[in-house]
């Protein structure tokens, strides 16, 4: 295998649940299936799928299996249930939804928050998805935050570990990849990383109580994978985002807090990255800063071309390649998905939501109380 497959491996490109070009939501994003098939055949490890039914994404995913050199890392962002990127499955209420409860009956909550993670991941694995880029793990502790709201687990620090983490242990008992967002935090901020790059300003201290003991638990409980966060924390580095950063993902992740497992961007399309560093510049310097997976890069030739040049200008050995190879192939022998026919698919997912109705009726009585 030439290096450029090799380096094709640490890409996540974005594509449509749907199956035919003409029904893309999101063209710009969306790859056609033309550049997938090309993409894929060049060895492309991983896709990221949004939009379509529950029957589309079993379609999409065995025909993306079919085109690849090699098994995929299959993704999607469900963090509510594969209802919510796909029609048909189970949506569930939003996680903080159980953060109130927790803080009456933490027992009873963090039952429902690994139930919840349960569920996520058999209709994911019956359907094709063997990674899930969830829980959010970022504490809710600002109202101004325009991003992340109802999407963690939890406003205090203690709610969102034992949640989330319960909610990734619950997923990835099934065999689902889970992936702990966004590192280092990004509850307290008052602006979205899709639209420009917002600042923590808080001391490392402060930091150490707030930000950071979500993500210990998460790796403590056995995460596969953590997403890297678009923002800048001049307590750790004053000059590049976390997603950029050695100082955020070597020093601080894989040396202080001794995570050994996957390091994914957040998308490089967004703004807060795409604004300000070309898309050949960004991948190389989330590659150079620790992480092993490139999620949605805004040009993956381009993307593909600056990884290339870095190992062959030799600045970086090709060890470095072979630790996020490692660490991919780890993963991948960690999920027990495996392709499945839609037929089959669809039939196991009817007899799935049958066993999940209860855990949304329940979800649902805690949203109305």
């Amino acid at each position: 295998m030439s290096l450029r497959q090799q380096l094709a491996q640490l890409l996540v490109l974005r594509a449509s649940g749907y199956a035919l070009d003409q029904q893309r939501r999101y063209p710009r994003w969306e790859l056609s299936n033309d550049e997938l098939q090309r993409g894929l055949a060049e060895g492309v490890g991983g896709v990221i799928l949004l939009g379509g039914s529950a029957a589309d994404l079993a379609l999409r995913c065995r025909q993306l299996q079919d085109w690849a050199q090699g098994p995929l890392l299959l993704c999607a962002d469900v963090e509510e249930g594969v209802g919510q990127r796909f029609d048909g499955a189970s949506w569930l209420p939003p996680p903080l939804s159980l953060a109130r409860l927790w803080q009456r009956d933490p027992t009873q909550a963090e039952e429902l928050a690994t139930a919840y993670g349960r569920c996520t991941a058999l209709e994911a694995r019956s359907l094709g998805l063997n990674w899930v880029l969830g829980p959010v793990c970022d504490v809710n502790n600002n109202p101004a935050n325009p991003v992340i709201n109802v999407r963690a687990w939890g406003e205090t620090a203690e709610a969102a570990s034992a949640l989330s983490s319960c909610f990734l242990v619950g997923l990835q008992r099934e065999g689902v990849l889970g992936c702990a967002k966004h590192f280092p935090g990004h509850g307290d901020t008052a602006s979205d990383s899709h639209l420009e790059l917002p600042l923590i300003p808080h001391e490392l201290k402060r930091l150490q109580q707030v930000e950071l003991p979500p993500f210990e638990a998460a790796i403590a409980a056995g995460a596969a994978s953590v997403m890297t966060a678009h923002l800048l924390m001049p307590a750790i580095d004053a000059e590049r985002p976390a997603t950029l950063s050695k100082a955020v993902l070597t020093d601080l992740l894989r040396q202080k807090l001794g995570f050994n497992g996957l390091v994914v961007t957040d998308a490089l399309v967004m703004e807060a990255i795409a604004d300000r560093y070309g898309p050949g510049e960004a991948a190389a310097l989330a590659f150079d800063a620790g992480a092993d997976l490139i999620l949605m890069p805004a040009d993956a030739a381009a993307a593909l071309d600056a990884l290339e040049e870095g190992f062959s200008s030799g600045r970086w050995p090709l060890e470095r390649l072979e630790q996020s190879l490692q660490r991919r192939e780890q993963a991948l022998a960690q999920s027990q998905t495996s392709p499945v026919e839609p037929p089959q698919a669809l039939k196991q997912l009817a007899t799935l939501q049958g066993q999940h109705r209860e855990l949304q009726q329940q979800l649902l009585a805690l949203v109305l109380m």
